[in-house]
């Protein structure tokens, strides 16, 4: 906001100010800046405190379109306007409103603030249970990681109180009668904008209502709303853009995620680089890369991340018995295909595949990459099968590819690796799983039931001999990476000489909503937050901030513990003989991991996937000019690169052997 000195309105400009059709409802209200150019205003009724910076020069109104910065034809009401604004054509009125500088305003009904208002934060929304019991107070600063303790842990009532308690403290600082308009921020054929603060850079355009809401904007990370938007209570983040008709009530929409055509959101919270177009989203917890874009899916008392949903997908949290309070889980880099559908309460693996129609509750959170279809009314699942598919692998690559935030602090704490402690323990405990299933199962069984879920009798040992086979994988890859990061040139510099004990294998990993940690780091922090010795959300984002840059030190002391479960021994004083086994597993592994994606993609061009090409004939060539041929595809390419990548890592740890 501008701080230059402002004094009362002289009898000369009020005379120049009312020539130009200006009125005043009490002259000695306005206040003006030193260098006042009264020419710069016409048609404008004021009332009550009106101050107004200088106005000089012209601004970019839209494109290419320039007009003379100044008040056209526009009501004021306790207003405050900052230097080279250009406001014209206000129908209504501009009322208990701060307008930083160079702001745009024009063709607008009305922006105003009535009475004391927080603007959209504090405000409950009752995400994952419609039911409520789980109400997240959102704000500006609500970041994944605070919505994940608040929605997730309601065994600890004390952390959930020091968390609203930040968040009311903040709300009691930002309370104010009047709203505020980033600098720079353009907002055109808008209808009616009450009780929202605006930050910077911001563009807004043929908003039909805004009520009850901030939108977080700024230069490196400006935030679109747009055609026929309406929205109550609610939080838009850096970065995001909202248009085309959407319905936001009770909602956060965070950092660079797409809302649009027609989606409506209620008692919905979504993350970082989520996309909602089409769809009905209720009380839904949508974690980073949360994405839906079918008309006719419903998203309902879910958790999601990573997340994509096929056209038609709906959960019901309806058993008609004590009202819509089921919920479920889809761990991070789960898929629904089109027409899924799941019956709450129901919780999935991570990276897993559901297909077809689920009316049974089941739990398959240890047994991750998996893929779940219906038989016969059934519910059956293929664990560890999903990790060898191209969608996998692809994901892998492009979450990190697309994301869009462009602010310099990013408030999602996100670490995108497919394989992490996270998934590698769910796989070790999957294999446990597994071989004990099979041990209690007789030779003349089709099929065993696990947490109400079927796995085909055959398939156990098979499952089982493919997580070790990704395991083995990603044992190696932690090697490598720990090898390139020391940049190792012997074995002990793997090891870091203030190294700590390595931690005990058991010990849990947690996905906070995109942020892969220890448990034990994590408590420190819900502790701190429920004891009041963390008690803004500067602190929160230190802490979270510790365990993100903890994550691969981690990471190897996890791996470290669990060799020494493995074998025996520590790694640390292993023979090389057991460092060149470990490398010889992951470089096989490897290869063969990636021959399997490999093959995967190749079948997109061959066989049946021709049908529908060439109408009239030359189905190869017509296929060929539009799909490309495998050979020169850009993802078999990468694999391709992969596999020289593996030898080359190979050799080279090799030689820190050697």
């Amino acid at each position: 906001m501008n701080h230059e000195k402002y004094n009362a309105v002289g009898k000369d400009d009020i005379a120049a100010l009312e020539r130009n059709g200006c009125q005043a409802d009490d002259w000695s209200q306005v206040f003006v800046s030193s260098k006042f150019d009264p020419t710069r205003f016409h048609h404008v009724s004021f009332g009550g405190t009106i101050k107004l910076a200088l106005q000089q020069g012209e601004i970019a109104v839209s494109g290419s379109r320039k007009k003379k910065c100044g008040i056209y034809n526009a009501t004021l009401q306790n207003v405050e306007i900052g230097s080279n604004c250009y406001i014209a054509n206000v129908n209504g009125t501009l009322e208990n409103v701060k307008i930083e500088s160079g702001v745009v305003i024009e063709n607008i009904g009305e922006i105003s603030c009535e009475g004391e208002s927080t603007f959209g934060n504090g405000h409950t929304v009752d995400a994952l249970n419609e039911g409520g019991g789980r109400g997240l107070k959102i704000c500006r600063e609500t970041n994944a990681q605070v919505a994940y303790l608040t929605i997730m842990y309601r065994d600890n009532l004390p952390l959930i109180d020091g968390l609203n308690k930040i968040t009311e403290a903040f709300c009691t600082e930002i309370k104010n009668t009047q709203a505020t308009i980033g600098s720079n921020t353009r907002i055109r054929n808008c209808t009616k904008i009450t009780n929202v603060c605006i930050g910077e850079n911001a563009e807004l355009e043929n908003v039909l209502s805004l009520n009850e809401g901030t939108i977080d904007s700024s230069a490196e990370a400006p935030t679109f709303i747009g055609s026929g938007v309406i929205a109550d209570n609610f939080i838009m983040q850096k970065g995001a853009s909202v248009k085309d008709g959407a319905m936001v009530t009770s909602s956060l929409v965070g950092e660079a995620c797409k809302v649009g055509k027609q989606v409506s959101l209620e008692n919905t919270v979504l993350f970082a680089n989520s996309e909602a177009f089409h769809s009905e989203l209720c009380s839904v917890f949508g974690g980073p890369y949360t994405v839906t874009h079918h008309r006719s899916t419903l998203l309902i008392a879910g958790y999601f991340s990573f997340y994509n949903a096929g056209s038609a997908t709906n959960q019901s949290n309806h058993m008609y018995k004590l009202g819509p309070v089921h919920q479920g889980i889809l761990e991070r880099g789960c898929k629904t295909g089109s027409s899924s559908y799941l019956l709450w309460p129901a919780r999935v693996g991570a990276f897993s595949a559901v297909l077809g129609k689920h009316y049974a509750n089941f739990d398959t959170t240890n047994l991750p990459f998996a893929y779940l279809s219906e038989e016969g009314g059934r519910s059956f699942i293929i664990p560890g099968m999903n990790y060898f598919t191209t969608g996998t692998f692809r994901d892998a690559l492009k979450w990190p590819a697309r994301d869009k935030r462009t602010s310099s602090r990013k408030r999602d704490f996100i670490i995108f690796d497919v394989l992490s402690p996270f998934t590698g323990q769910k796989m070790l405990k999957g294999q446990n799983i597994l071989n004990d299933l099979h041990e209690r199962s007789q030779k003349g069984q089709s099929f065993v039931s696990f947490k109400g879920i079927h796995i085909k009798r055959l398939l156990l040992k098979t499952c089982s001999r493919y997580y070790q086979l990704i395991l083995d994988k990603y044992f190696g890859d932690i090697l490598v990476k720990r090898m390139e990061t020391k940049g190792a040139k012997k074995l002990a510099d793997l090891f870091s000489p203030s190294e700590s004990a390595e931690l005990k294998p058991e010990e849990q990993w947690v996905d906070v909503c995109g942020l892969i940690c220890r448990k034990s780091r994590l408590e420190e922090l819900t502790t701190a937050l429920s004891t009041g010795a963390i008690s803004s959300f500067e602190q929160i984002y230190g802490g979270l901030n510790t365990i993100f840059s903890s994550y691969y030190d981690d990471e190897w002391q996890w791996f470290l513990a669990n060799y020494k479960q493995t074998t025996g021994h520590s790694l640390k004083t292993a023979p090389l003989e057991n460092w060149q086994y470990l490398m010889e597993q992951w470089k096989t592994s490897s290869m063969k991991l990636l021959k399997m994606v490999l093959s995967d993609a190749g079948k997109e061009f061959e066989g049946n996937v021709k049908t529908g090409f060439g109408i009239d004939g030359n189905q190869d060539a017509d296929f060929a000019n539009v799909r490309g041929v495998f050979d020169e595809n850009s993802f078999k390419l990468k694999l391709e690169k992969d596999m020289e990548l593996v030898n080359s890592q190979y050799e080279k740890f090799l030689n820190i052997l050697d």
